[in-house]
């Protein structure tokens, strides 16, 4: 409990410095279904996000602030993360080390460490490794994307296949494909609907919904 409370010390600490330099963004959606790691956690939900991000000494740092609150059914989520990222091979490579600490209302805190490689190649492929810090728990993704211009908008094409562990002889297998249509209404803000279908071992096939609204300040 004591280094649980250490980490989250250091982590809202490390969330304040980012706070006061950067760029930030600012954004709220509603969510026919919240999954997280492939698991359904709630059903019809409303969300709010704050995040910021810049560079310091030669490293990008980024930190935010999610809240996932169930209209109907679920529990209630909060999660706070942090880190700092690097590029190599004139940006073709790009590694990520972070830390999250996420909460439900009906549960127990999580900490969980965020290893994730990137290229900046067709597809945009993406490896992630994340620990649960409590129950050395892994969670394994790989996702690719893909951004289109459509004039009026821009869409962005997305899928990823993982798997976690949810105890030490337990895991499950989780699959998402989707898309998501943005489009800009004024220079600082946008508009976005999107449709994620989402099949895992833990729970039958879904189809998520969402509409949002963001800016960027």
């Amino acid at each position: 409990m004591k280094t649980i409370k250490l980490i989250t010390t250091a982590l809202l600490g490390f969330i304040i410095n980012a706070a006061s330099a950067g760029e930030y963004s600012l954004g709220t959606s509603y969510v026919s279904d919240y999954f997280e790691e492939g698991l359904r956690k709630a059903g019809e939900s409303v969300q709010v996000s704050l995040s910021a991000e810049g560079t310091l000494a030669g490293l990008n740092y980024s930190a935010g602030a999610f809240t996932n609150k169930s209209i109907n059914s679920g529990t209630d989520t909060y999660i706070l993360n942090g880190g700092l990222s690097k590029s190599f091979a004139d940006e073709l490579v790009s590694a990520y080390v972070g830390l999250e600490h996420s909460e439900d209302v009906a549960g127990e805190a999580v900490q969980e460490v965020d290893l994730t490689l990137s290229l900046s190649t067709l597809l945009s492929p993406t490896v992630s490794v994340l620990r649960n810090l409590d129950e050395s728990l892994y969670t394994y993704e790989l996702s690719l994307s893909h951004s289109l211009d459509v004039k009026v908008a821009s869409l962005d094409i997305m899928g990823s296949v993982g798997n976690v562990e949810t105890s030490q002889n337990l895991d499950t297998d989780y699959y998402m494909v989707g898309a998501m249509l943005s489009r800009d209404i004024s220079e600082n803000a946008s508009i976005s609907v999107g449709l994620v279908r989402v099949d895992s071992e833990s729970t039958e096939e879904e189809y998520v919904s969402s509409l949002g609204i963001s800016t960027r300040f």
